[in-house]
């Protein structure tokens, strides 16, 4: 059984070691080592090989005498980064779709990853699978957002206003989510993104002490944590301070996630979901196709790359 691996960051070292412990045969495959060549037959290779760019012509031999690898022999693709930042980007979500176009199994799939990166189209498929999101407002003109803003009116008993949340389309870590109470200062976040010809996506903040990262493996749920925010801080994500405590998940926590995750074309991830206490019900805010599981595990004391890796060598099977 052999598979590969496109990797996040060196976190993921912990798939390599355990899919390598049950006899499965992995490659690393760096991002900027793949080609493609179409002739008689279409061909997706990786120069599996240690090298020093700095002085090309001192390893001219490697090249010559290196061994490619056949991307397509391998029973699965393990696709964990996410980031199309550039053409060289593009070109590595190029390769897979084609792959994946040839019968190659890549987990998350690639239309996975392109949804659940673009908050707007993962909203719209989150609310069309009929699961709650918060109220959201996206527009290229931040006119017409603003003046959503200035009509909105509080949710909550007092009727006062809890605040506004604004995200980037495309983001990860909570970077650029920007959460404010007054609407003068709503009116200068979107005037920001404006400058920076970024969309906003507006939404009305949801007071809470916490929201829930919880993680889907294929079509289980293998756990879940509070993210509960910093002090002096509103972003619950680990990433800007959080702290993360274990949680049982409940089977209605289970069938929101597991949907999630499926209508966002994903069969991994991590989805957050929040209590709205004033509608008595739950809102997912996102569905991470490549979620981070380091202090997951050690919140839950699970094993995840276990439970990943085993999933893995049965989709292999499949």
């Amino acid at each position: 059984m052999k598979i590969a691996i496109i990797p996040k960051d060196e976190r993921d070292n912990g798939f390599v070691r355990a899919l390598r412990s049950k006899g499965v045969e992995v490659t690393i495959i760096a991002q900027n080592f793949i080609s493609a060549k179409f002739d008689d037959e279409l061909k997706w290779t990786y120069f599996n090989k240690k090298r020093n760019f700095t002085y090309v012509a001192q390893h001219i031999e490697k090249y010559r005498k290196g061994k490619e690898i056949d991307i397509i022999d391998y029973d699965l693709m393990f696709l964990r980064y996410n980031e199309i930042l550039n053409e060289k980007d593009k070109f590595i979500f190029d390769t897979i779709e084609m792959l994946e176009n040839e019968g190659m199994n890549v987990i998350n799939p690639t239309d996975g990853i392109r949804i659940s990166k673009d908050k707007y189209l993962g909203y719209y498929y989150l609310r069309k699978a009929g699961i709650s999101i918060p109220e959201t407002y996206v527009s290229n003109d931040e006119m017409h957002t603003y003046f959503q803003i200035l009509n909105s009116k509080g949710e909550n008993k007092k009727n006062k206003n809890d605040g506004f949340e604004f995200k980037p389309m495309s983001g990860k870590g909570g970077i650029g989510i920007v959460i404010t109470k007054e609407k003068s200062t709503a009116g200068d976040i979107l005037s920001m993104f404006a400058l920076n010809n970024k969309v906003a996506i507006f939404q009305k903040f949801i007071k809470n002490k916490g929201d829930m990262r919880i993680i889907v493996v294929g079509d289980e749920v293998i756990g879940g944590i509070w993210r509960i925010a910093g002090r002096g801080i509103n972003k619950n994500g680990i990433s800007t301070g959080g702290k993360a405590v274990a949680f049982k998940v409940s089977d209605e926590l289970k069938e929101i996630s597991v949907k999630a995750t499926k209508a966002l074309k994903c069969k991994i991830s991590g989805v957050d979901i929040i209590k709205d206490k004033e509608n008595n019900g739950y809102r997912v805010l996102e569905v991470n196709c490549s979620p981070a599981f380091d202090r997951f595990q050690k919140a839950t004391k699970i094993d995840v790359y276990k439970k990943v890796s085993d999933y893995l060598i049965k989709e292999c099977k499949r």
